[in-house]
């Protein structure tokens, strides 16, 4: 079929044959091969994740192209149907990834429980959130002592506490969260020499709890064990869940000549899961963790379980922060635990810890309160 067009200026013919040769005809063509490639190069990589369906959409794309109408100027819609197509298959195909991720995922949470916490390289953390606790604490760990043991500790008279509480341990000793080991130069060894009249002076200021039976093992006036028990720590085993703690705590007793020939010893592990027997240690120590702890009950629970029982003379020593005695404080304590606990690393300063001992199956037998009522000293039995 020809199309007749006179020449205005010769009166020659022209037939459609002209037109096909003409630029925008052959642009147009271009640009559609070009547009077809692309799409084609795209079902190529498609295809092997869901073929069947991309098949017959590259079939779809390989078709020849209709012709162009000169007289309506129209063309055809197949490429970009097959642009559209391909659209909804690569969102079909994230779903499919997505669904396959997830079933993954699920397996392994049933297989290997938390699967955080167990591929976790050197941890012995329990939950996220103590796993968590341990990576931050060994960011802490090169200047723990300039944050707990610094000036604002000694105005508010913590070593004074710490050596108080310290010179209660008996026997073999279990420290939990022992940190830097800011506690162990506190320690009264067996066959040390004998306290200071100012340190016997600090223990008389301790009360104490009355003895419900003569043979109960609390404490005398001076510190020493009632009924007659060991005085002074016979051995000392630390734990705590940072590795970075533990690494400067070990050097702290390497740099100390008066701690380097003890018998004190250091193991990574967490406080919710102690790795020890039932009723193994005479005393307990835990000083300002309790706050910091993700779930503090379980930790008391622990304590109680591998201390042994009042009638064998053990004890669980206590210095925590708590909530306040004084109305107004506690109250203040509520108000801004929050934002204490978000700039003072995690620690929750307003806990009832003589409750939360009470629940743990421990009974305080004697000590003080510091700091407005905030801090707390409590020297606990097991029922």
């Amino acid at each position: 079929l020809h199309i007749i067009e006179p020449n205005k200026s010769a009166g020659q013919q022209m037939s459609v044959a002209w037109l096909d040769k003409s630029p925008w005809r052959l642009c147009t063509a271009r640009r559609h091969q070009v547009t077809s490639k692309c799409a084609m190069f795209k079902l190529h990589h498609l295809k092997q994740l869901n073929a069947t369906r991309c098949i017959s959409n590259a079939a779809h794309a390989t078709r020849p192209e209709t012709s162009l109408s000169s007289a309506t100027n129209e063309r055809p819609v197949t490429t970009l149907g097959i642009r559209s197509q391909c659209r909804h298959n690569e969102h079909d195909t994230l779903h499919i990834f997505v669904r396959k991720g997830a079933c993954v995922l699920a397996a392994a949470l049933l297989l290997f429980g938390d699967v955080t916490v167990a591929y976790a390289e050197g941890a012995v953390a329990t939950s996220n959130a103590a796993l968590e606790l341990q990576q931050a604490y060994d960011k802490y760990s090169s200047k723990y002592d300039e944050l707990d043991g610094g000036s604002a500790a000694e105005a508010l008279g913590f070593p004074q506490l710490r050596r108080k509480l310290l010179d209660q341990a008996r026997g073999d000793v279990l420290e939990v969260a022992v940190g830097t080991g800011l506690n162990l130069p506190y320690y009264r060894w067996v066959g040390a020499v004998t306290s200071t009249p100012s340190q016997q002076q600090e223990q008389a200021n301790i009360p104490t709890a009355p003895s419900p039976s003569s043979g109960s093992p609390l404490m005398g006036s001076g510190g020493a064990v009632a009924g007659g028990g060991v005085s002074g720590v016979a051995s000392l085993t630390t734990v705590d869940l940072s590795p970075g703690m533990l690494r400067q705590a070990r050097m702290r007793v390497a740099e100390t000549p008066a701690l380097a020939d003890l018998p004190i010893s250091f193991r990574q592990a967490d406080v919710a899961a102690l790795p020890f027997p039932d009723s193994s240690f005479d005393s307990v120590v835990d000083t300002f963790s309790l706050c910091v702890f993700p779930d503090p009950q379980a930790a008391l629970n622990e304590m109680a379980r591998v201390v042994r029982p009042v009638a064998e003379g053990g004890r669980v020593l206590l210095l925590e922060h708590c909530r306040s005695d004084n109305p107004l404080l506690a109250a203040y304590q509520d108000v801004t635990a929050g934002p204490v606990a978000a700039l003072g690393k995690g620690c929750v300063w307003n806990q009832d810890v003589e409750a939360m001992a009470t629940v743990a199956g421990l009974r305080a037998v004697g000590g003080e309160r510091a700091a407005a009522g905030t801090v707390q000293l409590i020297i606990a039995v097991k029922q």
